[in-house]
């Protein structure tokens, strides 16, 4: 048994599935490039955040430095657990 699809078409044609508008197509290409403009606004969020992390992780370290750049010598002790910390969180957010 054969169907006439126009009357089908007819019958069913004006649902909108409760949608208020119609549907609209694109074609693949403009799809893809639409999809690749949204990722990399989203990858550049991402890295602009993790940039600032970043810098309140390092750059208190360089200022302190600045601070005594007339010294010789850095007074230091049990850096070595404070510097690990540091490295570890760094490379929590740059290699997540």
């Amino acid at each position: 048994m054969a169907y006439d699809l126009n009357k089908i078409i007819a019958e069913y044609g004006q649902d909108d599935f409760g949608f208020s508008t119609d549907f609209s197509t694109v074609s693949e290409e403009d799809y893809t490039a639409k999809i690749a403009e949204q990722v990399k606004q989203e990858d550049s969020v991402i890295i602009s955040e993790k940039m600032q992390q970043l810098e309140k992780l390092v750059l208190p370290f360089f200022t302190k430095l600045l601070k005594t750049a007339d010294k010789e010598y850095i007074y230091w002790p049990n850096r070595t657990s404070a510097v690990e910390a540091q490295i570890q969180k760094i490379l929590q957010i740059t290699r997540g």
